[in-house]
């Protein structure tokens, strides 16, 4: 045995330092450019802060934790050299010989031998050995096993898996790379499906590897002998500097301590169990219902009582759903429609959505094509935005509802898409380049037998051209508001549920408002006066929405209910819209379809004013029979803005001067340098 007389003192300084009490099953995580400890729970993502400062004030690297001795070992950056941490997290330097003078941040104690190993790309460096062993001759000496530029990696971190003697890592492209630190070498054993920088790299006992990707925290699990289940783990703590280390003998789950978890109670094809990466959450102040219970494993008595589908799930229909909560939080939730035993990503049914404490409704639409019968649902709330149906989150709770779908009968049919474009200058003719709101739509019927139950409009804002502030929404014809179940009526804009009554209300005609102010919903980029109808701002993504109007009394069945439904604008309340409206009855101003009746809301005092002649032409069009409000049967390439109408359809010209008589399919031909394509 060879002991220095450096290293002699060092270990006379070792009396005082404890080493962990167990092999644990918490990963260790040091962060930050002064070294701060936290414990890392990977089956949920979930830490705490162990030492907020290990007595460095810089960087500790390259952590690893040892099975011989239950000590932390790492690279000390004030000294660079290594550095021992015991159970009360104060650093305690170790004197070695044989290092070059650089810092290392990749490094690991070995599960087979008890060495220290450090690691860093370039000819001068490279793969290092140092013996933890004092019964060894080379005791505390680093010796070089290769250099970097024949062990040429970008990795951040490895990990010594728990049976072989080879250290794993993951490199910035995502390949999974096995290295023999006898010899130096390294395989890639291929593509993990993940990309990222890795900083902190563990084992479980079971060979399992867990890569924490330093970006946004996101733990993945790897079966190193199948790469094709790597998967999203859990949900962990961002940095950009980390580094890792784990008891590699440890499992991942430690039943002699207190349950810490909350599980789903599904049958495992919707993963369940740890094995299946399982839905699970960390306990926390956030649940659904009353309480909420640990445990090790999911458990076997349904204990959720925060979640209820207050209507029967019948297919093509509407279901209204309650669920309450003991704090705001972000509830994802899914429904297995298609009965095939697991969550399909096209099954969520709410995604993202900030509740509030205390009970919230959402109405959730069951697909026509839903297999009847009993199925699975899950939801689940947590202080993370957005996750999956699987996984770990380090707040919140998951339950799971069996629950039974119901066949209705219901039928469904849909309009062809059309886009509807309006100028907003009625009277005025104006500028006549029918940008100022243009929606592309199509309308679904559900009925029973010959009666129907329910209308759904789907459609996307395609651009807003307008100074002026227009709301955009539909005239239900004969359908009057008494028949509407406006309980169950649902809007969503851009897929987030909108908390308002789409109804106009104080109104008895069904008017249902899809868009109550185009101007703020389409949010033109900042450096754009409009929303996609310049050049430069052309690529924002339409806004999409969906509005459904559950009937309460049906109504029979006819051609002609599809053709009573038509779109128009109106002007917002409290905006300026020119100089023929009264800014004090804006809401009176619409714009309907050539010859289409207003609504009862609409002030026909505006009538045969300017460019309109209604009172002797027809509604809403000029002299010679131009309208204010066009239905194209396809997706319309608008005119960009500023852009005569005749550049951008040469066609029109013809159209205008024949009174709509020539050129009647003028707006399939667009030149594509003047106008928008959609």
């Amino acid at each position: 045995m060879r002991i220095s007389i450096l290293s002699f003192l060092f270990l006379s300084s070792w009396a005082t330092a404890a080493p962990f009490d167990t092999c644990p099953s918490k990963a260790f995580l040091v962060q930050g450019t002064t070294a701060t400890i936290f414990g890392v729970n990977l089956v949920s993502g979930a830490y705490n802060r162990f030492a907020d400062n290990v007595g460095t004030n810089q960087k500790v690297n390259g952590f690893g934790f040892s099975v011989h001795d239950r000590y932390l070992y790492g690279w000390d950056y004030s000294r660079r050299d290594i550095a021992r941490i015991g159970k009360d997290y104060v650093l305690e330097p170790i004197v070695t010989s044989g290092f070059p003078n650089t810092d290392f941040y990749v490094g690991d104690v070995s599960v087979q031998q008890n060495a220290y190993y450090a690691y860093r790309k370039g000819a001068d460096y490279g793969l290092y050995r140092v013996s933890l062993d004092p019964d060894s001759n080379d005791y505390l000496a680093a010796t070089r096993i290769v250099n970097g530029s024949s062990l040429n990696l970008n990795i951040f971190d490895l990990a010594f898996h728990p049976d072989q003697n080879l250290a794993y890592s993951v490199d910035r492209n995502g390949n999974l790379r096995s290295i023999d630190v006898e010899t130096g070498s390294s395989a890639n054993l291929g593509f993990t499906g993940v990309t990222g920088t890795f900083g902190a790299v563990y084992f479980d006992v079971e060979g399992f590897l867990y890569i924490s990707r330093n970006s946004d925290g996101h733990i993945f699990r790897i079966d190193i002998s199948n790469l094709s289940n790597t998967t999203l783990f859990a949900y962990g703590p961002s940095s950009g500097n980390n580094d890792g280390a784990r008891c590699a003998t440890a499992p991942i789950v430690d039943e002699s301590e207190p349950p810490t978890l909350d599980f789903g109670d599904a049958p495992d094809s919707y993963s369940t169990s740890i094995s299946a990466n399982g839905a699970r959450h960390g306990l926390s102040n956030l649940y659904f219902g009353t309480s909420v219970s640990a445990e090790y494993t999911p458990k076997s008595v349904d204990e959720d009582d925060g979640v209820n589908f207050l209507t029967a799930l019948e297919t093509g229909l509407d279901t209204l759903l309650s669920f309450t909560l003991s704090a705001p939080g972000y509830v994802n939730a899914w429904v297995d429609w298609n009965g095939n035993g697991q969550f399909d990503e096209s099954e969520q049914i709410i995604s993202q959505f900030l509740a509030s404490a205390g009970e919230n409704r959402l109405l959730i639409e069951v697909p026509i094509d839903a297999s009847e019968g009993s199925t699975w649902a899950r939801f689940r709330v947590s202080n993370t935005v957005s996750i999956s149906a699987i996984g770990g989150v380090d707040s919140g709770e998951v339950e799971d509802l069996n629950v039974s779908i119901v066949a209705s009968g219901v039928a469904e049919t849909a309009t062809a898409w059309q886009t509807a474009a309006f100028e907003d200058l009625w009277p005025q003719q104006g500028d006549y380049d029918f940008n100022d709101v243009v929606v592309k739509y199509r309308i679904f019927k559900s009925q029973i037998g010959n009666q129907v139950v329910r209308f759904k409009v789907q459609g996307e804002l395609l651009a807003v051209g307008a100074s002026y502030h227009n709301a955009f929404a539909f005239r239900f014809g004969s359908i009057r508001r008494t028949d509407v179940n406006e309980a169950l009526v649902r809007l969503t804009i851009n897929g987030e549920q909108v908390n308002k009554n789409a109804l106009e209300s104080g109104r008895s005609e069904a008017i249902l408002v899809a868009l109550d102010d185009t101007k703020v919903i389409a949010n033109s980029r900042s450096g754009c006066r409009y929303f996609r109808t310049e050049p430069g701002c052309l690529d924002q993504a339409p806004v999409s929405f969906t509005v459904t109007l559950p009937l309460v009394n049906s109504v029979n069945d006819s051609l002609s209910l599809f053709n009573e439904i038509s779109p128009f604008i109106f002007a917002v309340n409290g905006f300026d819209h020119g100089p023929f409206v009264d800014i004090n009855n804006a809401r009176g101003w619409e714009v309907h379809l050539k010859n289409h009746s207003p609504t009862e809301a609409f002030n026909s005092a505006y009538f045969n004013q300017g460019d309109d002649t209604s009172s002797t032409n027809g509604n809403f069009q000029t002299s010679n029979g131009l309208p204010w409000a066009l239905i194209i049967g396809t997706s319309w390439n608008h005119p960009k803005e500023s852009t005569d109408m005749l550049k951008a359809y040469p066609e029109f010209e013809g159209f205008a001067q024949s009174a709509g008589s020539s050129n009647t399919t003028w707006f399939n031909n667009s030149v594509s340098s003047y106008s928008v394509q959609n």
